[in-house]
C-alpha cells in the first residue's frame, strides 16, 4: 500500500508540475508483514526527495530502542508479544532474538541504514500553518515546549481539545472513527488503520489551497 500511495502522490503532483515533499507521520513498523520493505521505501524516499522527513512514531521508537540495545528483556518481550513487534522482526529475520542484546547483532550488519533513519527521525515538522506530528500535542503547552512522549503517545487530552491551537495539527496514531481521513476545527487526522482496514491515507498540503486527501486500499 505504501508503494502504491507514493506512486499516487507522484501522479497527483505531476498534474500541477509540483515536486512533492513527503513527510511520513510514523509507525512504519509493526503488525503488518512488510515492515522491512516499508522501511526501505521510507529510506529511499528520503534519499530521493529533497526536504522529505520521517516523524518517529511510538512503534518506530520501540524498534529504534531495540536496535540501539536500550530495551531490557521485559520491554523487548512486551514490544514483540503485545505491540506487533513480532511481525516486524519476522520481516527481517526468521529467528527471534533470545535476549535483548542479541537483536542489534542480528540485524545491524545488513540494516544499519534503518537504524540511522530512525535515529535521525524528527518529532515534529512545521509546514506553514500546520504542525505535523505522530500522535498530537499537549494543548496546554506551546509548540516549543512539547514533551516528546506526548508527541508520540497522546490521545484524549489532545483529541478532545475544543480550543484553537497554535497551528493546525496533522497527525496519525489514533484511527479515525470513520476509518477515513477527517478534518476537525483544530486538527487533521489521517490514520485510517491500514493494518486493520487495508486503507492508507495522505493529506496534500499545497500553498494556500485547502487540504485534500489521497488514499489507497488493498483493492487498488
Amino acid at each position: 500500500m505504501l508503494e502504491v500511495l507514493l506512486a499516487t502522490i507522484d501522479e497527483d503532483a505531476d498534474k500541477s508540475g509540483a515536486k512533492p515533499r513527503i513527510v511520513f507521520l510514523g509507525d512504519i513498523v509493526d503488525r503488518g508483514p512488510e515492515s522491512r520493505r516499508a522501511m526501505e521505501l521510507v529510506h529511499g524516499t528520503l534519499q530521493q526527495r529533497e526536504g522529505s522527513q520521517l516523524i518517529l512514531g511510538n512503534h518506530d521508537y520501540l524498534f529504534r530502542e531495540a536496535l540501539n540495545n536500550h530495551l531490557g528483556d521485559l520491554a523487548l518481550d512486551h514490544w514483540v508479544s503485545g505491540l506487533g513487534g513480532k511481525a516486524t522482526l519476522r520481516s527481517y529475520t526468521h529467528r527471534m532474538p533470545g535476549w535483548a542484546g542479541e537483536l542489534p547483532d542480528m540485524l545491524l550488519p545488513r540494516y544499519a541504514h534503518h537504524l540511522a533513519l530512525l535515529n535521525q527521525a524528527a518529532d515534529m515538522v512545521i509546514v506553514n500553518g500546520y504542525c505535523l506530528v505522530h500522535a498530537g500535542i499537549d494543548p496546554k503547552r506551546p509548540l516549543t515546549e512539547q514533551n516528546e512522549d506526548d508527541l508520540r503517545e497522546i490521545r484524549e487530552d489532545f483529541l478532545d481539545a475544543p480550543e484553537p491551537l497554535e497551528k493546525v495539527v496533522v497527525h496519525g496514531h489514533t484511527i479515525t472513527d470513520s476509518e477515513l481521513p477527517e478534518i476537525h476545527s483544530n486538527r487533521i487526522a489521517i490514520d485510517t488503520g491500514a493494518y486493520r482496514t487495508g486503507r492508507l491515507s495522505a493529506v496534500v498540503i499545497a500553498g494556500n489551497s485547502e487540504p485534500r486527501f489521497l488514499y489507497v486500499s488493498h483493492s487498488d
